[in-house]
């Protein structure tokens, strides 16, 4: 994708507005509607009014939703696993904006599918791939003249 279209792709999505119903998140989640009232109430969650109607619920806040109960049933509790949600959405958010700086399509290095991530150098000469193999995710440095 380049520069145009992740604007542009940027733009719509900043335009466009999901919004979900209390009972939709909690159905979605599996988190009871007064569990979600209470997570609210305490400051972990948040909904807004859309057009002056009941609580709607962003698409950010089902995935924090779905992340906070993730955690809870992994055996953290409710502050625990909020923190642990947050630390995720920071480290995600980081992951996204590296891939959106450095991210220059796809292609095939020794047979595999890789990211290309750019020059490495300020001459040019090394690209630098993550090589996707079914065993993991290599990194290798491949040198363009």
């Amino acid at each position: 994708m380049d520069t145009e279209e992740h604007d542009a792709f940027k733009a719509f999505s900043q335009k466009v507005n999901w919004h979900l119903g209390i009972g939709d998140v909690a159905a979605a989640t599996g988190v009871s509607q007064s569990q979600l009232r209470y997570w609210e109430q305490k400051g972990f969650i948040e909904s807004e009014k859309v057009n002056g109607q009941n609580r709607k619920y962003s698409y950010d806040m089902l995935i924090r939703v779905f992340m906070i109960n993730s955690f809870i049933k992994e055996g953290f509790t409710l502050a625990a696993a909020v923190k642990r949600a947050s630390e995720h959405r920071e480290t995600m958010k980081l992951l996204r904006q590296s891939m959106i700086d450095r991210f220059q399509g796809i292609e095939k290095v020794d047979g595999y599918p890789a990211v290309n991530l750019g020059y490495m150098d300020d001459e040019h000469t090394k690209v630098l791939y993550l090589v996707v193999k079914e065993n993991g995710t290599d990194i290798k440095i491949v040198p363009k003249n």
